[in-house]
């Protein structure tokens, strides 16, 4: 069993089972106009694929320089997948704050005089 795990191919396998996740999906979405976004989604499989081919590099016994570029691309594009749902930060006008707290306090105006009261003129 352990032979079968550490064997390089199974990693091969996996790999074309997420190609074909991505066409699947992928598809789906050019025909239905549902599910994920493209961009985020295929930043997200790219950054899973490419830490299968890490781990197959390291299973075949590649260089070590095969290993560190695939796990560069897995964060490059795990980077591009978190800039994709980073929401940007709200800005908010001073103008907007000083109008929205003008309607919600309105100034009283000036009420008429009452009965026995002394208006000066």
């Amino acid at each position: 069993m352990s032979a079968f795990v550490a064997d390089p191919q199974l990693i091969d396998w996996i790999l074309i089972l997420v190609a074909l996740e991505a066409i699947g999906i992928l598809g789906l979405r050019t025909l239905t106009r549902r599910g994920p976004p493209p961009a985020g989604f295929l930043c997200n499989l790219l950054a899973g694929a490419a830490l299968l081919v890490a781990l197959r590099c390291a299973l075949a016994g590649a260089p070590g320089l095969a290993i560190a570029a695939s796990l560069a691309m897995a964060f490059l594009a795990h980077l591009a997948d978190l800039a994709l749902r980073w929401e940007p930060r709200k800005i908010q006008s001073t103008i907007g704050n000083v109008t929205a707290s003008a309607q919600a306090s309105p100034k009283a105006a000036p009420s008429a005089p009452t009965r026995g009261s002394r208006v000066r003129a």
